[in-house]
């Protein structure tokens, strides 16, 4: 088993080699990527988390404890929804008029952070096969300098070997931009999917704290 590992880490490594130097940005490309999925991965398994265990209590703590109601809100500043109403928060006084273009303008404000590293994706989603692209035409460039009108005995290993980088090359590209794709686009959902449901809960929000006002 040990062995096994070693021969195909050696493997990955000659591969990576012969894939000749667009190998390195496309290496950057992958980690770049990678960064960026698991730092959304966390942000939206908080937010699924908050919405399964505060989020209905929210209302009703509003309600019913306003003097602890901001600590709340301050406990986690990764949660969209807690950001938004704490900017909201701050024209709490305000009349309904104002505190909902409040509500609005926090939420549009938060939309960066549900969208975050789109255009990092967007990126290497495009970058990513024309750098493949960019190593399969170097790789056909050497493997046809080899070759000279007439000449026989042609070093077939070194033509070869430039037509491997080029399909390694192609490879790696497309599977660093189809990962990242799958990536952007279930990041993509995630935002369509919450969006709507903030806002549902902002309107909620806003009656409840009209019907508070009107009580006091």
């Amino acid at each position: 088993m040990y062995t096994l590992k070693v021969y195909k880490l050696i493997n990955m490594f000659f591969l990576f080699k012969t894939g000749g130097f667009v190998m390195w940005p496309l290496l950057i490309c992958s980690l770049l990527s990678f960064y960026c999925a698991v730092e959304r991965i966390i942000f939206w398994r908080n937010i699924r988390w908050h919405n399964n265990n505060t989020r209905e209590n929210i209302i009703h703590h509003y309600l019913n404890s306003p003097s602890s109601f901001l600590d709340l809100l301050s406990n986690d500043n990764t949660y969209p929804l807690f950001s938004i109403l704490l900017k909201a928060l701050k024209f709490d006084k305000c009349s309904d008029e104002n505190f909902h273009f409040a509500l609005s303008s926090a939420l549009q404000s938060e939309i960066p952070s549900l969208k975050r590293h789109t255009n990092i994706f967007s990126t290497v989603i495009t970058i990513s096969p024309l750098l493949g692209l960019l190593g399969t035409v170097l790789g056909l460039i050497e493997s046809f300098s080899l070759i000279t009108i007439g000449q026989t005995g042609t070093n077939n290993i070194e033509i070869t070997g430039g037509i491997s980088e080029a399909l390694i090359s192609t490879a790696a590209g497309l599977i660093v931009a189809i990962t990242s794709l799958v990536f952007a686009n279930y990041f993509k959902i995630e935002f369509q999917r919450e969006l709507p449901l903030i806002k549902e809960f902002l309107v909620k929000f806003e009656i409840a704290r009209t019907k508070k006002s009107n009580l006091l």
